[in-house]
């Protein structure tokens, strides 16, 4: 993901997959249970510590701890990358016309359906 380095992507997973806010710990001890080599707490919680500064992650305080939830999910995050790499271009409309087309290459008419939706056009 991008501006994301791999720790903070695996965080960001984790923190996405949960229904609930969560503490460092729970996130630690997750991470660590699919991992051959376990991470320290001060690495994650320094790591989640970042994405909340970064703006990734908001966190409320409970009791000595923090919880950690996502500031928008994975879709919007999604989108809002998209419509950066857009802006962040030299040429967005050539950016913009080989997603559409790769979009189109998938295959998937329900993708290409909801691309003709959102720009308003009958399916």
């Amino acid at each position: 993901m991008w501006s994301l380095g791999s720790l903070e992507a695996e965080v960001m997973e984790r923190i996405w997959s949960a229904d609930h806010p969560l503490p460092v710990r729970e996130v630690v001890d997750a991470m660590n249970a699919e991992r051959g080599s376990p991470l320290a707490y001060t690495t994650v919680m320094s790591t989640m510590a970042k994405l909340h500064r970064k703006g990734w992650l908001d966190r409320t305080r409970s009791g000595k701890q923090y919880l950690y939830e996502p500031r928008e999910s994975r879709e919007a995050c999604t989108a809002r990358l998209m419509a950066e790499a857009l802006t962040d271009s030299n040429d967005p409309e050539s950016v913009l016309l080989q997603f559409v087309e790769r979009v189109a290459s998938t295959g998937s008419p329900a993708l290409l359906s909801t691309v003709r939706r959102a720009l308003g056009e009958d399916t």
